[in-house]
């Protein structure tokens, strides 16, 4: 039979251990909601963007303007998970006028008919644009948020007329 200590030091290890979930789940929680609130204020203000993106284009799938920063738009280069699922976009390459080599996963591959990124305004933002069954022209519009090394924006589902805001973590 256990001893009193014994019992007692096993419940001051279950709190402890529980202080610390409740401490990780605080900030994480905390980080979420910065994310979102930043993305919101984002949001309101380039709500457009993927019509500029796809009227910037010129012939041969190229920008018409070149990146102002191409070695700042390679911090998207990697794999990347969504936060409230399992979803994950893997961005292979973006050239010097912002043509993204993407490729999303719900696991298996879901065809990206667009990818771009963009740096107007000193801000890295990603365009993704799906095209497969079950998304059709389904959109990503996220921004670079550096001081977390993350992704967030808004996922447009148009067969269901719904806005998403999303956020992702680097793999």
């Amino acid at each position: 039979m256990p001893s009193k200590n014994a019992a007692r030091h096993s419940k001051k290890k279950q709190a402890e251990s529980a202080g610390r979930g409740k401490r990780r789940f605080r900030s994480s929680a905390i980080a979420v909601i910065l994310v979102v609130v930043a993305m919101s204020v984002w949001w309101g203000l380039t709500r457009s963007r993927s019509e500029d993106h796809a009227s910037d284009r010129s012939d041969g799938g190229e920008s018409s303007a070149l990146l102002s920063s191409p070695e700042t738009a390679q911090k998207l280069v990697g794999r990347w998970q969504r936060t409230d699922a399992g979803y994950v976009i893997e961005i292979r390459s973006i050239d010097r006028f912002g043509t993204v080599d993407a490729v999303y996963l719900n696991p298996n591959p879901i065809h990206v008919s667009q990818a771009l990124a963009s740096d107007a305004g000193g801000a890295l933002d990603l365009f993704i644009e799906l095209m497969d069954v079950g998304y059709p022209g389904a959109t990503y519009k996220l921004r670079y948020i550096p001081e977390y090394d993350a992704l967030a924006g808004v996922y447009h589902q148009p067969t269901a007329g719904q806005d998403f805001e999303v956020a992702f973590n680097r793999k």
